[in-house]
């Protein structure tokens, strides 16, 4: 009995081909180790989508044309199905607004992929303004420039810190859980503090406390081990996942 050199089947002495990935058997040769690698790396490639063998830009321009292309449609969609039925436009600005802030947000990812500062500070702007939006929508009450406005900021700039240490940490392990439980508790700190100034309640900090210590607590112990440890370990291994 022989083996195929591509896929490791076991085939008869007098077979010229594998009868499981079709490939023609070589023959004894002393090119036969650079000829067989050849034929693995091509039988690779062959199996590969077209998607696949796509750079990751292209990837990213594909993308943005299916969320342009369906977000699009939905906008005017929904703004024809409005208009027909009540006659003017009323329940549709709400949804055509939303997705007219994710097709930019979208597109502004896809331009400035590399420039992170760039599209994050763009991308805040851009969804302000559609708080500001709803909000004049909803009434002008006063919530998108007093409460919506001071969170999204928050978020933001506590997302933005936490992708930062992510990005840059040499040794990526427990020490992710811990910077994301961090920077949940002090999300929980401005998003409660906010809320409170905002109602002019007298208590600036409730629930958010909580949160916050018990944050710290857990994410003190995982750096603790992360840094303890002897070798540089993952998630996957660490976990034996």
């Amino acid at each position: 009995m022989i083996k195929c050199p591509y896929c490791g089947v076991e085939l008869a002495e007098n077979a010229n081909f594998c009868s499981l990935c079709g490939e023609p058997l070589p023959k004894i040769s002393e090119d036969n180790p650079a000829i067989i690698e050849t034929r693995k790396k091509q039988k690779r490639e062959e199996e590969l989508s077209d998607f696949q063998k796509l750079s990751a830009s292209q990837k990213r321009k594909i993308f943005h044309k299916i969320s342009a292309i369906i977000l699009l449609s939905g906008i005017l969609i929904t703004l024809v199905i409005d208009f027909v039925a009540n006659k003017t436009i009323t329940w549709s600005k709400y949804p055509a607004s939303i997705s007219l802030v994710i097709f930019i947000n979208v597109t502004m990812a896809t331009i400035w992929f590399r420039r992170y500062f760039l599209w994050t500070t763009l991308s805040f702007l851009s969804v302000s303004g559609l708080l500001i939006l709803l909000d004049i929508f909803s009434g002008d009450s006063g919530w998108g420039m007093k409460l919506g406005i001071p969170m999204l900021l928050a978020g933001y700039i506590t997302i933005f810190i936490l992708f930062k240490l992510i990005h840059n940490s040499r040794q990526k392990g427990l020490n992710i859980i811990a910077w994301s439980l961090l920077a949940a508790g002090i999300l929980s700190l401005c998003i409660d503090g906010i809320i409170s100034v905002y109602r002019d309640d007298g208590q600036l900090f409730a629930w958010s406390l909580i949160v916050m210590v018990a944050a710290a607590i857990i994410a003190i112990l995982l750096l603790f081990i992360h840094f303890r440890l002897k070798k540089v370990t993952d998630l996957k291994r660490f976990f034996h996942i």
